[in-house]
Parts: structure tokens; C-alpha cells; sequence
């Protein structure tokens, strides 16, 4: 079996990223939540920056197989103390894709290019189940405790599809609910009620509030359900207060999402 070397690319590069998005096109919807965010910085939704501390790692540049992406969040933050404080420590975030039959490949790169001890969350599309063995073994032999493993499912909707149902909407908003855009005044309320709650947390949500799809369910101007378009380009911190419950609203939201988030996502 022939020695892997990982190879750093500067996602600085245009036609670098390039040539690694073209690789994760070929591949979609499997590697879509990869090409999401790296499609996102390459437009500009998103920036390196925001990412910050990230390396991006493949197996070979000519000839593709496998791509690795660690990354901070810490970018997202407009405290410049908490920046000097935890640029070289702060958790990072691990994204990944492998050509199938390659899994060797992917385990030396991830063995290689991971900073184990500072790894916080591992994302991986997980349709055909192909790498929950292979992660959790990992985790168990480097015995990583507490490190969070997110797998992530994709579907496909077909454009007619969407236009349908952004026509339905509007007929099953409760009369006393008004659905619209976030605003950036919402963002400390949705901070207080999310789980993952953080000292970045706050500066991401304001940024997707900015330029991002979020949206809001809102009764008598009172904001009681959301759901908002991540910085890595998926849906997600969807709640809705518990009396407000049981009303359809976040599924009308995800729906919401789906029609008007397709401009972004072509």
C-alpha cells in the first residue's frame, strides 16, 4: 500500500479551492456538506477569516481522493482579547470526504492532520452509515471521551417541488403568527435559549442574522420560534418556545427554508 503524505491547501488559493471544490461537485449530495462551506467562503457568504485558525489537508492535489477540513470558530468574534486568548488553543471543528473505497486513505489523513486534543466536533455526512464504525473506533482508540460526533443526513428536492410548497405556506400560518426575517435584535434571546450556547455563539448567530436566511415565527411582535441558516451553509439552532408548541411552526419554518434558501445553494 503506497505511503500517504498529507498536502496542505491555502484556501487563499483560488484555483486551489478550486480544484477541491470540483472534486466534492463530482460527489454531490455526499460530500454537499463540505462543498457547502468551502463554496460559501469561495463566495464569500462566509470568509477564511471566520474559520480561523483552519488547514485544509489532501491526499494529493493531482489526483484527489480525500479532503480534510479543520477549523475555529473563534473568527466569528469581535473581542479581540478572547482572539489573542484562544487562537492557538480554541476547538476545532473537523469536516471531512473520501472517495469510496478509500477509507485507508481518510484514516491516515485524519490521523495525521487532526489536533486530537483540541478537537471538539467531528461532522461527517452520513447517508449510507459508510464511516460511523470507522469514527467511533477512532474516538474509542484515542480515547477521546467527550468528543461530540455529528453525522449529518441530505436530501434532494426537485425546484417544482419547492415551488409548491412555498405556495402552500401561507395557508397554514396560525392567524395570530407572522413569520419574517430575523433581526439582529433577536439574536441575545436566541443565544439565551441555545444548548450550545457559548462565548462565540452570540457573534455567529448576529453574523447569520446579517447575511444569512433566518427566520422567525412571531406572536403579537413576540419572537417564539426560529430557525436560521448556518456559517457552514445547513439548517440549523431551530426552537421554538414550549408553549408555543405543537403548532407546525418549526416545520413551516424548515419548509420556509428550503424554498428560499435554494438561490444560495445553486
Amino acid at each position: 500500500m503506497a505511503t500517504v503524505i498529507p498536502s496542505q491547501v491555502d484556501i487563499s488559493n483560488e484555483e486551489s479551492l478550486r480544484l477541491v471544490l470540483n472534486f466534492l461537485k463530482v460527489y454531490l449530495p455526499k460530500s454537499l456538506q463540505l462543498w457547502q462551506l468551502l463554496g460559501y467562503v469561495q463566495r464569500g457568504f462566509t470568509t477564511k477569516e471566520h474559520i480561523w485558525p483552519h488547514q485544509l489537508f489532501v491526499d494529493d492535489q493531482d489526483q484527489i481522493k480525500c479532503v480534510v477540513l479543520v477549523y475555529s470558530i473563534i473568527g466569528f468574534t469581535t473581542d479581540c482579547h478572547l482572539l489573542d486568548e484562544n487562537k492557538e488553543t480554541s476547538a476545532r471543528y473537523v469536516l471531512f470526504f473520501c472517495h469510496p473505497d478509500n477509507d485507508h486513505i481518510l484514516m491516515t489523513l485524519l490521523e495525521q492532520c487532526v489536533p486530537w486534543n483540541q478537537v471538539e466536533i467531528f461532522m461527517y455526512s452520513n447517508n449510507d452509515y459508510q464511516f460511523s464504525t470507522m469514527i467511533e473506533s477512532l474516538v474509542r482508540e484515542k480515547n477521546l471521551g467527550d468528543l461530540h460526533v455529528n453525522s449529518a443526513s441530505q436530501i434532494e428536492i426537485k425546484r417544482e417541488t419547492l415551488e409548491m410548497t412555498k405556495a402552500k405556506i401561507m395557508q397554514h400560518i396560525p392567524s395570530d403568527i407572522t413569520i419574517r426575517r430575523l433581526s439582529v435584535v433577536d439574536a441575545s434571546f436566541i443565544n439565551d435559549h441555545w444548548r450550545y450556547k457559548s462565548k462565540f455563539s452570540l457573534n455567529i448567530i448576529q453574523y447569520e442574522i446579517e447575511h444569512l436566511p433566518a427566520f422567525g415565527a412571531y406572536h403579537n411582535e413576540q419572537l417564539v420560534s426560529w430557525c436560521l441558516t448556518r456559517f457552514d451553509g445547513s439548517f440549523g439552532i431551530v426552537f421554538t418556545l414550549p408553549e408555543f408548541r405543537r403548532l407546525g411552526l418549526a416545520s413551516l419554518k424548515k419548509k420556509l427554508f428550503k424554498v428560499l434558501t435554494l438561490v444560495i445553494r445553486v
